[in-house]
């Protein structure tokens, strides 16, 4: 291919997806400080010790509607949060005080921008569509950073030369050339947040694909229905398991299954240790370490948020992301420059 079709390429797909690839730096520039970004923008707990996990099940599950997840405070000082849902599928996120157990803010993610953030960068908010929209535009951004270092690959000898900046240059051409030592600065991390993200989304779309027809809904009966005492219960006898693992959430499946995810800060920053739990008999369904999990994002997440390096990992990450958000913008005004210069 000639060095000028890879200009060509770059161009097309970066007017084409330059909105979405802003809409991920700056969702995944949010995430990456989710933690102090979620104390500031949650009600203030009050103070007291953390109640039992029947106690908050008991204020999630209140309003009727059947609770989905359950997650205990994350950090001293957070709140205890909850997804709810009603027979027509809508969902409600819920902030509760891990103190006393009451709901101090309810609706949807309008209320909660943190976790809006989170979707938005998955699945855009269109469920499995946008998660594959999410999967074009890391594939996109590997093929943009491809060509962009095509083009700019300079010849032998040449490597100082091919970033140096003439301050004397008008203004447009500087911008050009900011734009492109810029690009090639973070070439490396780009793609490795490309490829982690593409890998990430295909693993979820993948089984989408190839599972079989879903099968008729059947009715269960209610004395499989969650219980706080059968929670309970249920979160102390996953934790025989792992004795001192701390409980990250609780996710609620029709039927009466519960599972338990514990954290596994020995495997990874993220990683959990999953215990299925049958609330009717009251006894483990399955155990899985973190260890022997094999799902990809539990190997891959880490490295692609930044938590496996720590503040950091996410301080080079927020770079990335900056930088990535001046290319989105400065790309397109080159080529609207260029453009208004023709006509």
């Amino acid at each position: 291919m000639r060095r000028a079709s890879f200009l060509t390429w770059h161009r097309q797909l970066a007017l084409l997806f330059a909105p979405l690839i802003l809409l991920q730096a700056i969702t995944g520039g949010v995430l990456l400080f989710r933690e102090p970004l979620g104390r500031l923008l949650e009600p203030t707990p009050t103070a007291g010790p953390v109640l039992g996990t029947d106690r908050l099940f008991v204020a999630a599950a209140a309003s009727g509607k059947r609770v989905e997840r359950l997650q205990p405070p994350a950090a001293p000082g957070r709140m205890a949060m909850a997804q709810i849902v009603d027979d027509d599928g809508t969902r409600t996120l819920l902030a509760i005080d891990p103190a006393s157990a009451r709901v101090m803010r309810e609706g949807g993610l309008a209320a909660f921008p943190v976790e809006a953030a989170l979707r938005l960068h998955y699945q855009l908010l269109a469920g499995n569509t946008g998660l594959f929209v999410v999967l074009l535009t890391g594939a996109v951004l590997l093929l943009m950073v491809g060509t962009g270092l095509a083009f700019w690959w300079p010849v032998k000898g040449r490597w100082s030369k091919s970033l140096a900046i003439n301050p004397r240059m008008p203004a447009r051409a500087r911008l050009r050339h900011w734009h492109r030592n810029f690009g090639v600065v973070v070439a490396l991390l780009i793609g490795c947040s490309g490829v982690t993200g593409v890998l990430l989304a295909g693993a979820d779309l993948l089984p989408l694909l190839t599972a079989p027809a879903p099968k008729p809904a059947v009715t269960t009966s209610a004395g499989g229905a969650p219980t706080p005492a059968s929670v309970e219960a249920g979160v102390r006898l996953a934790q025989t398991e792992f004795p001192r693992a701390q409980v990250r959430d609780l996710r609620f499946a029709p039927g009466g299954r519960m599972d338990v995810n514990l954290l596994a800060p020995e495997r990874n920053s993220l990683a959990v240790h999953v215990v299925k739990v049958d609330l009717a008999s009251g006894r483990i369904a399955s155990v899985v370490a973190a260890q022997d999990n094999p799902a990809l994002w539990m190997k891959i997440l880490p490295y692609h948020s930044g938590d496996e390096f720590g503040l950091i990992g996410q301080l080079i990450l927020l770079i990335e992301a900056l930088v990535l958000i001046g290319l989105g913008v400065s790309g397109p005004l080159m080529w609207w420059q260029q453009r208004k210069r023709r006509t």
